[in-house]
């Protein structure tokens, strides 16, 4: 059999003419090394003919696989580019442009030509293949060193040699992880979330949770990164905090009650916030978006009172979870001027006046109550009003005791009915002789004339749609041109107007 290395010296002198002609005037008039182009040499390789170069031709790997030394003189020439240069000896022009790679121009000339090139490192022309979806099974810190847990970063391959010095691919197949490439260096790497935390987020005290407590295990919060199986890793999200028992406002502070404790700073790009005409509509949200009960929303204490739910409201995963950690969400302006969570935003949009509800109640079954228990609140535009939440409802022995009568406090559908005041309120402006618009009580003394001579069938009422306004006759006693004026004649206008 004939030595191969005629043809490889062959293949070698047309290469360096093919590199001459590549580097021809750059390297002369940059006066500086051009550095090693791995997709470059291989083409000017392959192009001859020749099967490309193996990786450990140049990368001679060390004991189980690790990466030797920087290539040297022995890499580049011999059977490849011919003899070495001697030391401190001019070169051929035609062999300059293979010195030039790492040389700057003319410094071979020197006693001891330093290497302008930067020495060996991971080439922008190769990437990492690795993904953690197939690694899932190892544990974190085999490549990870625990947070505050002070170690030296491994050597290129130290953390791989473990399982690959045996295990498929072998640390001899470099391009196994190493696939040869174009643009930019593409490696595993972190995806930026549009609403990053930075540095206000601690590791370590996220580990040591609780005194007693194990610690935190990275795939608790790190979860869609332990299964990607692609280079993007992506980072945890709200969600993720509030799993586990964590932030979820008991054993922690939920994340969409202080979002400046997290989000210190403001990222790059603008926040769109839509700003709705309309505030909050209960009917928009019925039908299947609001199909679970009213204390979802509205927590009752155990004193009867609503109480504010706040955010949690929102953000419950079925509902608008997304827009708590979108660019551009949709609701937040409905009750806040802008949305980044770095600031302190306050709600500056005040309920409606009126309710969008109303209370159906039977005055015949509480005809035991004293009218004043309920009704004690005057105001300029509604007229002994109940008072508002549930104060008229929580007395002692009434719907908040827990052997109290039915309904509880917490079944609110059982009293409330969506629309109900509005439509009767229509009733009562609209009838042709309501007096309801300048009916005043305050001047005729409701402390001094008992609620039933004027309200005759109220205590008989099963429903607030069957309460009618006073008869006529109940004025006259009153209205008889002695004590007050005559409901005869021309002043109807004093009582019935709008």
């Amino acid at each position: 059999m004939r030595p191969a290395w005629p043809r490889r010296l062959a293949l070698a002198i047309a290469l360096v003419a093919l590199v001459a002609l590549a580097h021809g005037g750059a390297w002369a008039q940059g006066g500086a090394a051009t550095g090693f182009d791995h997709t470059r040499h291989d083409g000017k390789v392959t192009i001859t003919g020749a099967p490309s170069i193996a990786c450990a031709s140049c990368h001679v790997p060390g004991p189980r696989g690790a990466i030797g030394a920087r290539p040297g003189h022995g890499a580049c020439f011999g059977a490849c580019h011919g003899a070495p240069p001697v030391r401190g000896q001019p070169v051929a022009a035609a062999r300059e442009p293979v010195c030039v790679t790492c040389h700057a121009p003319g410094s071979w000339t020197a006693p001891r030509p330093a290497v302008a090139y930067p020495p060996y490192r991971l080439d922008p022309d190769y990437g990492l293949a690795f993904t953690h979806g197939r690694h899932a099974a190892a544990d974190c810190t085999t490549c990870h060193a625990p947070p505050g847990v002070a170690r030296p970063r491994p050597a290129p391959h130290a953390r791989c040699l473990t399982c690959h010095a045996t295990t498929a691919p072998r640390m001899s197949d470099c391009a196994g992880c190493h696939p040869a490439g174009t643009g930019a260096n593409l490696s595993p790497h972190a995806v930026t979330s549009e609403l990053p935390i930075g540095d206000a987020f601690d590791h370590q005290r996220h580990r040591r949770r609780s005194p007693g407590a194990p610690a935190l295990a990275c795939a608790t919060c790190h979860a869609a990164t332990a299964r990607a199986t692609g280079l993007e890793l992506p980072a945890p999200t709200v969600a993720a905090c509030s799993l586990g028992g964590c932030h979820d406002g008991q054993a922690a502070f939920a994340p969409t009650e202080r979002c400046t404790r997290c989000h210190t700073r403001a990222p790059t790009g603008g926040f769109v916030v839509a700003r709705p005409t309309a505030r909050f509509s209960h009917s928009d949200h019925a039908g299947p978006t609001l199909g679970t009960a009213c204390a979802s929303c509205h927590p009752i204490a155990a004193d009867g009172q609503i109480r504010t739910a706040g955010h949690a409201a929102c953000s419950d995963a079925a509902c608008h979870a997304a827009d708590f950690a979108a660019r551009q969400p949709t609701i937040c302006g409905a009750c806040h001027v802008a949305t980044e969570p770095w600031r302190a935003l306050a709600p500056d949009r005040a309920p409606p006046p009126t309710s969008e509800f109303g209370v159906e109640l039977s005055h015949q079954r509480h005809a035991t109550i004293a009218c004043a228990q309920c009704h004690r609140h005057d105001t300029a535009t509604t007229e002994l009003r109940p008072e508002r939440g549930h104060g008229a409802c929580i007395g002692a022995g009434c719907h908040q005791a827990a052997a109290g009568p039915a309904p509880a406090m917490t079944a609110c559908e059982a009293c409330h009915g969506l629309g109900a005041e509005a439509a009767r309120r229509r009733q009562r402006t609209d009838a042709p002789w309501t007096v309801r618009a300048r009916f005043r009580h305050a001047p005729h003394d409701p402390a001094a004339v008992a609620c039933a001579a004027c309200h005759a069938d109220v205590a008989a009422a099963a429903t607030v749609a069957a309460i009618a306004g006073p008869p006529k006759a109940a004025c006259a006693g009153c209205h008889d041109g002695a004590r007050a004026f005559r409901m005869t004649g021309h002043g109807c206008a004093r009582c019935h107007g709008r």
